[in-house]
């Protein structure tokens, strides 16, 4: 018997459970502990650069590897599990191709009116136009965080079904 087979490395078993376990340990572990921690450390500034440049990837790797996941499953198809990697995925996809470019294009106006100076009235106060922007911006943020926790609530309890299928195996 070779070493391949002695440490069932000729299933799809052991790198199905790595995917998982990179995809969902990676994106629960970026949202809650390194993203806070940056946010308090880092200038806005900054922060908003480095998730400009991360998030184009997490949220690509929330879209893709749900989808790896669910065509090399060891379990037998289940609507319940699949539909669980399907909601990850198209959470990844919304965020990835539908908020993120808003809240993108949302940053950047509000940039302009700040380096333009228009970002407050001779008062001090912010303008109309900033208020307005940076609520329209704080709705859309909302609404990716609360896709982004679907995302990764679905793929906590994927992770659920599958140790229970793996522990049949």
């Amino acid at each position: 018997m070779s070493i391949i087979n002695q440490l069932g490395l000729n299933t799809k078993v052991p790198y199905h459970f790595l995917l998982y376990s990179f995809t969902f340990g990676g994106t629960a572990f970026y949202s809650w502990v390194v993203s806070p921690i940056v946010f308090k450390r880092l200038p806005l500034e900054e922060f908003s650069n480095l998730q400009n440049h991360v998030f184009p990837c997490y949220f690509g790797v929330q879209t893709f590897a749900p989808i790896v996941l669910g065509l090399t499953t060891p379990l037998k198809f289940c609507p319940f599990t699949g539909g669980l990697l399907a909601v990850s995925a198209v959470g990844g996809l919304i965020n990835l191709v539908g908020l993120l470019p808003v809240c993108r294009g949302l940053k950047e106006k509000k940039n302009k009116l700040i380096a333009d100076k228009q970002d407050k009235g001779p008062d001090g106060q912010p303008t109309a136009e900033f208020t307005a922007l940076s609520k329209k911006f704080g709705a859309y943020h909302g609404l990716s965080m609360l896709v982004n926790v679907i995302s990764i609530l679905s793929l906590g309890v994927y992770g659920t079904a599958l140790a229970k299928g793996l522990a049949k195996l």
